[in-house]
């Protein structure tokens, strides 16, 4: 059985590898990498190169060598890295696999800024699929790898836009001697700045998250409005839709009708998922960014428009509350589906008309449903007494496959 040597360089600074790697380096007959890591390393190589950085070309040349030969990526082997695709195909092919780990970028900025990172939620936007409002769900203090299309201009961007009062602490370059710089401000600071590298750059997101409980916020938590009236689904009626919806990370949902954003800010915390709130009435949009503030939800997007028009443009959901059609029941389901034929679908009926008309739906697209009727009295105090103020009934309808 033969062995090889997946090694972490870190950043790109040689001086920050460890004596294990160098020793590795040194005695292998082969070293392949991506060229900007080889390059980092080249005075350490006594045997030969390859640049590449697709696994089944590494892997076929290392069958080729003799020795023990190596493959070096950057940052840590173990934090978004290529070495965990080719370990595993150079294993299936018989291979022992000796990994040595690198200085990752977080460790070596939270060094730098003099911080601890054990709390920090780590998220990759190097060239990766990431979405920015679920990444920062997750904690006060998020640390970005950047790169691709997610630049650090675009995180400032997206913070700006969800109008989130957050510090930017930008690392550039690290580990480049004289070339690095570290910086901090506001989104709009950043976005004005443009005297760093951000080919090379990471980034530390800090926002405020208010200490909330992932359950249906009491109704007074919210800010309401009396002129217009914006309408808002009550605590009860939202704690059942949670658990009817049963939201996980990742998944993406739409809220149509959103009103306030009551249910949208209870689906952005009851799960990292990213909510995109659905409203026609600009009023009612206003109230859904001061809740989104004071909710601390950066994940949740308001999205202007009527449905079911502005649905296209949105992402396809896994799960979808409709709040309120405004007629448009038809047309809000059929559009849900034809984007997910798979979505999960709550919807509040307040009018038997609406139950009518979702009901006829449900039979003409094929699918089974499920309603219950909500009604529900909340104690009030009279003098010495207390009272049943009755809230007015809802059906919420579960839509199945």
């Amino acid at each position: 059985m033969r062995t090889c040597t997946l090694i972490g360089i870190g950043m790109g600074n040689p001086a920050t590898l460890t004596q294990e790697a160098r020793d590795a380096l040194a005695a292998a007959p082969l070293v392949a990498g991506a060229e900007r890591v080889l390059a980092a390393v080249q005075h350490l190589v006594r045997g030969k190169t390859l640049a590449a950085f697709d696994a089944r070309t590494i892997a076929a040349a290392f069958a080729a060598a003799d020795g023990t030969p190596c493959a070096v990526f950057s940052g840590d082997t173990g934090f978004y890295s290529g070495a965990t695709g080719l370990r595993a195909l150079l294993e299936s092919e018989g291979w022992t696999v000796r990994t040595l780990c690198g200085i990752t970028t977080a460790q070596y900025f939270a060094a730098r800024i003099g911080e601890p990172w054990q709390e920090w939620h780590l998220a990759s936007a190097h060239g990766t699929d990431c979405d920015l409002g679920i990444a920062l769900s997750y904690a006060p203090r998020t640390f970005f790898l950047t790169g691709g299309s997610i630049t650090v201009r675009a995180i400032a961007q997206f913070l700006l836009d969800r109008e989130c009062d957050a510090t930017l602490t930008v690392g550039s370059r690290l580990s480049y001697s004289a070339a690095e710089h570290i910086f901090s401000g506001s989104p709009a600071e950043i976005l004005a700045r443009d005297d760093y590298d951000e080919r090379l750059a990471c980034v530390l997101v800090t926002h405020a998250v208010p200490d909330l409980p992932r359950a249906a916020l009491p109704d007074d938590f919210f800010v309401r409005s009396r002129a217009p009236l914006i309408p808002m689904t009550k605590q009860f009626v939202r704690a059942a839709a949670l658990a009817l919806l049963a939201v996980r990370d990742g998944e993406t949902v739409w809220d149509i009708g959103a009103g306030t954003g009551a249910v949208s800010m209870d689906l952005a915390r009851s799960a990292h998922c990213a909510v995109y709130a659905v409203e026609q009435l600009a009023a009612a949009c206003a109230l859904i960014r001061q809740n989104r503030t004071k909710a601390g939800a950066v994940n949740v997007a308001v999205c202007p428009g009527r449905a079911p028009q502005v649905l296209s443009g949105l992402p396809a959901p896994a799960a979808v509350f409709v709040g309120g059609s405004d007629g448009d029941m038809d047309a809000i389901l059929r559009a849900v589906y034809q984007k997910n034929p798979a979505a999960r679908v709550v919807a509040a009926c307040v009018t038997l008309e609406t139950l009518a008309q979702l009901q006829a739906t449900a039979r003409a697209l094929g699918r089974d449903y499920e309603a219950a009727q909500l009604s529900v009295a909340r104690t009030k105090a009279a003098g010495a007494y207390h009272l049943l103020a009755a809230q007015n009934p809802v059906w919420l309808v579960t839509l199945h496959s």
